[in-house]
């Protein structure tokens, strides 16, 4: 018999991730006291709505974690992150692995990452204002790349889409070299082979042009 896909949750099923667990369990006490939402555990992230994740300042680690819970709940689970700041690319890149909400975190209270939360789950963002702006800059941006007009996405060997992956999820050469234990030299020149091969600018573009061809 097919499976059938999974169906959102009346009330969303939750995962709080923290850095630190203090602020994971105080998050996750406050959560817990509302009945809108429901708290399970990161090892039911699979058949979670939102990832609730804190952070005080995204990385590479941040993003991957992202990308991870993507993967796992089949592109459906809704990602309110929490941090001190966040980088254009950064925030683009979140976006592409499930972002909805972003909350500044010196600013911001447990009430205010319930509501978000319970938002997200409605389909929902909250994204201050100049967060926003910056964001569709990017995408407009993105949109009136110089690449020729009707370009269709050339094929790529599945090493130079691996390389691309970790790109977006925010690595850099030498943590992809380990993770596809490879050479930081064979990936660099991975990398280089791709961006002269698309007629691209630099590593961005190109994350971004596969972005967008639909190649990640």
């Amino acid at each position: 018999m097919p499976e059938h896909p999974h169906e959102p949750h009346a009330v969303p099923a939750v995962v709080v991730q923290a850095d630190d667990l203090l602020t994971r369990d105080g998050t996750a006490a406050f959560l817990t006291g509302d009945d809108r939402v429901k708290l399970v555990s990161s090892g039911e992230l699979a058949d979670a709505d939102i990832l609730v994740m804190l952070t005080a300042a995204v990385s590479g680690k941040t993003l991957s974690a992202m990308s991870r819970a993507n993967q796992a709940s089949g592109g459906r689970v809704r990602v309110v992150l929490v941090a001190d700041h966040i980088t254009e690319q950064q925030m683009a890149l979140a976006v592409n692995h499930g972002l909805a909400s972003f909350l500044v975190r010196p600013y911001t209270s447990f009430s205010q990452i319930l509501t978000a939360t319970v938002e997200a789950h409605h389909g929902r963002s909250t994204v201050p204002p100049m967060l926003m702006k910056m964001l569709l800059d990017r995408m407009r941006t993105m949109q009136k790349s110089d690449s020729p007009a009707g370009l269709l996405p050339v094929e790529l060997a599945q090493r130079e889409v691996e390389v691309l992956r970790l790109l977006a999820e925010g690595r850099d050469t030498v943590e992809i070299a380990h993770t596809l234990s490879y050479s930081e030299r064979l990936i660099k020149s991975v990398i280089q082979s791709v961006i002269k091969r698309l007629g691209l600018r630099n590593r961005t573009h190109a994350v971004a042009y596969a972005i967008r061809m639909g190649i990640l």
